[in-house]
């Protein structure tokens, strides 16, 4: 695990090179029908930490967590969470699986760096790393929150998860909307090679700590 500090550009460089040898391009990626399915998928059991979770504690509810193993972070004053920061989780406090949905591109690259690193501590070995970012290669969904601050390429996820010391098992795509019938899947798919973009709105990288 690195120090926390920005990228030096040989690193990332690095490692956008890695990533890419190892996943391919964003048309590479596989497409994943049902998020919160492939997150029960992974848990085995254990302490869950939702990072971001929003006042509605959505993950919770989704994946039937009970209150004795599921944790919440989250900034917003307007809801109860059982931490307001990284620096509010007790060294003692450990997880199994640490969710960050929709989180990042929220920060900072220095704050997701700080995360990155501070999370690393409280996973367990062969506990789950997963967090979830806009597709930057979307035509709009980057663009359609005021509060997002960072545009996460999944390279540069990759890189994050890496400096913070994680494997990175799987990146998938996926989206709240699929292309329905055979002209518009053709057409999505032409409109994708042409210009560069994707009809997947989102990215999940699913990292773990290696015992």
């Amino acid at each position: 695990m690195n120090t926390e500090r920005n990228f030096e550009y040989g690193y990332y460089a690095d490692c956008l090179k890695e990533c890419t040898q190892k996943f391919g391009s964003l048309h590479d990626l596989p497409i994943m029908y049902g998020q919160n399915k492939k997150i029960a998928e992974l848990y085995q059991g254990g302490n869950v930490l939702d990072i971001g979770a929003g006042k509605e504690k959505p993950l919770q509810k989704n994946l039937h967590l009970s209150d004795e193993v599921y944790y919440s972070l989250d900034n917003d004053r307007s809801g109860a969470f059982h931490y307001r920061s990284i620096e509010d989780i007790p060294s003692s406090h450990i997880f199994s699986l640490i969710i960050a949905s929709q989180f990042f591109e929220h920060l900072t690259l220095q704050e997701s760096i700080h995360v990155v690193c501070n999370l690393y501590p409280h996973l367990e070995e062969g506990g789950y790393f997963i967090s979830t970012v806009p597709n930057i290669a979307h035509p709009i969904r980057q663009r359609t929150n005021i509060d997002h601050v960072t545009s996460w390429e999944y390279k540069a996820l990759y890189t994050l998860y890496a400096y913070g010391g994680f494997d990175v098992l799987e990146i998938l795509r996926f989206s709240k909307r699929h292309p329905r019938g055979i002209i518009e899947k053709t057409l999505a798919n032409y409109i994708n090679a042409i210009y560069r973009v994707d009809w997947c709105d989102s990215i999940m990288l699913i990292g773990c700590k290696r015992e």
